[in-house]
């Protein structure tokens, strides 16, 4: 499968504010009763999404699209693992639970697997960790570095911004930044217009018809 340096498909919608968090959200509508919508289906989607986080450089596309079909099917494996193992860690949080045990021992084993293949190397004027070139697979990448932020966020004091969409169906992650700690959606076009003009409906069918000019003209 050739790859282009350069990914021009379909874009993420990236609305968590944390690479961490637009992770988990590529199992779209993960709690809608018809059932989900798979956003990761290839390691080239996985190197699109890796890449419009800012975790590769466009630069380096080209290098780990060059593995093998059995490595690249692995690496996706391992991300959605890893996606899986956060999903349910940061709902238990937003939900005010413990997180499972099972997970934390999940995540615990991916971070220790990343750091065996890095080292402290000196750089830019400071210690930096580096992949160790000849212990792992290039294609493994995206996947290593998604691990990494996973752990800074977790570890953070960023997660006690952690919230999920009030859209029961929807329940993207963010971090909600905002000066009031009140945002409830994870984009106002995405979700927000969506249930405000659902409940709007709703009111209508239940009103009389003067109650229905009256909130029309409020709407609107």
């Amino acid at each position: 499968m050739q790859i282009p340096n350069k990914l021009d498909s379909v874009r993420f919608q990236l609305v968590a504010g944390h690479p961490a968090l637009d992770l988990v959200n590529t199992l779209d509508w993960r709690f809608r009763p018809s059932g989900s919508e798979e956003l990761l289906n290839s390691y080239a989607d996985l190197l699109r999404f890796t890449e419009q986080c800012g975790l590769i450089m466009p630069a380096e596309v080209g290098e780990f699209a060059t593995s093998t079909p059995v490595r690249k099917r692995r690496s996706v494996s391992f991300t959605k693992e890893l996606r899986e193992c956060l999903a349910s860690i940061c709902y238990a949080i937003t939900d005010g639970q413990a997180p499972p045990v099972e997970s934390v021992r999940a995540l615990s084993a991916f971070a220790r697997t990343v750091r065996r293949s890095e080292s402290l190397q000196w750089g830019d004027g400071r210690l930096q960790w580096k992949t160790s070139g000849d212990r792992v697979s290039a294609s493994d990448a995206p996947f290593r570095r998604l691990v990494s932020t996973a752990m800074e966020l977790l570890t953070s004091e960023k997660i006690d911004q952690l919230r999920a969409c009030s859209n029961l169906e929807c329940r993207w992650l963010f971090l909600d930044g905002s000066k009031n700690k009140g945002r409830r959606w994870c984009d106002m076009k995405l979700c927000g217009n969506r249930i405000k003009s659902r409940r709007y409906r709703g009111k209508l069918r239940a009103g009389d018809s003067s109650d229905h000019f009256t909130r029309s003209k409020a709407y609107n």
